[in-house]
């Protein structure tokens, strides 16, 4: 982490006197170190992290310096610097920086530093800002009775597979709602009996969701597919995943998936969880 040392000059109205004796003169202190940034704070992506702060309230501000490292608190480099925008009337401006020289699955540290027109660099922002980048993608699954290989998915594979695969997280089939079979919902299953799912409700981006739940998933295993809302997905080998919908066909359904390849890291939950107990009834569904 880069040291910094403040200026020992006066600010206008904060007087010190330092080590004041008679024949000594006093000892003016002021310090002409910028504001960090506040407000830092990232959004995972694929291969790539946004980082966002808000601008400190100083005039005088002309960049940006955002740093990185593999540890919380030391080992910062600096990794790029964003110009500020010229800000006479103290107005808030937040900033972004994207992170694409990162591997998913690895987890780094952010902060962020301001520099103003003397050169003077402050402290690094105060925020805990970590993420770990992730794969991600679109799918398109179909009904197990209509396209039963291609009803299952795999987010460790980022495949389609058969419903019976191994491999697969969820399965999705239907009930139809008349005999006509004109009407129909749609279910996300879980393929085993040792993944959790979650309906975190509406959700206007996919990003929106950024950690599991801590409590509240589906005691049955089972789930309604309703357009535009985000699932998030315990898998079996403790790695989690969320998908969005995004299109409801008439024997299929397209989602926006991520799933974190890092087992046991905090993005997408924010503590380590127990998995919960499962009753007798769990998966009794129609596939």
């Amino acid at each position: 982490m880069k040291t910094k040392i403040f200026a020992l000059v006066l600010a206008a109205t904060a007087l010190f006197f330092v080590g004041c004796t008679d024949d000594e003169p006093d000892v003016i202190v002021a310090d002409f170190t910028p504001a960090a940034p506040q407000g830092v704070y990232s959004v995972t992506g694929d291969g790539e992290v946004y980082v966002f702060w808000n601008g400190p309230y100083e005039s005088d501000i002309t960049e940006y310096i955002i740093w990185r490292s593999f540890e919380p608190t030391t080992n910062y480099a600096e990794i790029g610097r964003v110009d500020a925008v010229a800000n006479p009337d103290l107005d808030l401006y937040i900033y972004e920086y994207i992170d694409d020289a990162v591997v998913n699955g690895v987890t780094y540290y952010y902060a962020v530093s301001s520099v103003d027109q003397a050169g003077n660099v402050s402290e690094l922002s105060a925020e805990n800002v970590f993420d770990t980048p992730r794969p991600e993608g679109q799918a398109e699954v179909f009904d197990s009775t209509v396209i039963p290989e291609a009803s299952g998915y795999s987010f460790a594979a980022q495949t389609t597979v058969s419903w019976d695969n191994t491999a697969a997280d969820i399965v999705i089939d239907r009930i139809y709602l008349d005999v006509d079979e004109t009407q129909s919902v749609f279910y996300i299953n879980a393929a085993n009996i040792n993944t959790d799912l979650q309906d975190m409700g509406y959700t206007s981006s996919f990003d929106d969701i950024g950690w599991a739940p801590t409590e509240g998933w589906s005691e049955i295993g089972w789930v309604e597919v309703v357009l535009y809302h985000t699932y998030v997905i315990w898998t079996a080998d403790n790695n989690f995943a969320k998908m969005r919908v995004t299109a409801i066909h008439t024997n299929s359904i397209t989602f926006e998936w991520a799933y974190q390849t890092d087992e046991g890291n905090p993005e997408l939950k924010p503590v380590v969880l127990e998995k919960p107990v499962h009753g007798e009834d769990y998966l009794k569904v129609s596939f």
